[in-house]
């Protein structure tokens, strides 16, 4: 199984472990491991459409820049509908909604993993931790709704690119 299966899987594993006597570890490990198992999703398939030469993926997927991808998903999560109801970026390129969605849910993730991870003082509850989870399986589904289309190729190139310097 591809890794971000495995961490998603591993997400809901903590989570769900001890419902009725929560570990907070668990709960705050569940969230930041849901952030990843979506992060390396995105990853996995960008490096998969975008780079042609499958030994070079690898190398590749290290180059993705955590603020680059929030920021891109940011621009994302922003889109309003026209008038018409469809969402557009400033290129004029139609977005489905779903794309729109797992931006917005990598953005929420990626808060609630940086306060998981960062914020000790405050605790976590397991609604807390059983929501972001399900943030990131519904990401998960968002996504195979949405990978071929095209809007979705230029959100990954976007993930990746998007922190390339400008000459």
């Amino acid at each position: 199984m591809p890794l971000h299966n495995d961490l998603l899987a591993l997400a809901r594993h903590l989570v769900d472990r001890n419902p009725a006597a929560p570990v907070e570890a668990d709960l705050r490990r569940g969230i930041s491991t849901a952030y990843y198992a979506l992060f390396h999703l995105l990853i996995h398939e960008a490096t998969t459409q975008v780079v042609a030469i499958a030994t070079l993926r690898p190398r590749i997927a290290r180059a993705f820049d955590h603020k680059v991808m929030r920021n891109v998903c940011q621009d994302y999560r922003k889109l309003i509908p026209d008038a018409t109801g469809q969402l557009l970026t400033p290129a004029g390129e139609i977005v489905p909604r779903g794309l729109q969605d797992v931006a917005s849910e990598f953005v929420a993730l990626q808060e609630a993993r940086h306060q998981a991870d960062y914020n000790a003082g405050v605790a976590v509850a397991h609604v807390e931790a059983d929501t972001d989870v399900m943030r990131a399986e519904v990401a998960f589904i968002d996504w195979q709704a949405v990978r071929t289309d095209p809007a979705a190729a230029t959100f990954l190139a976007e993930l990746l690119c998007r922190g390339i310097p400008k000459r």
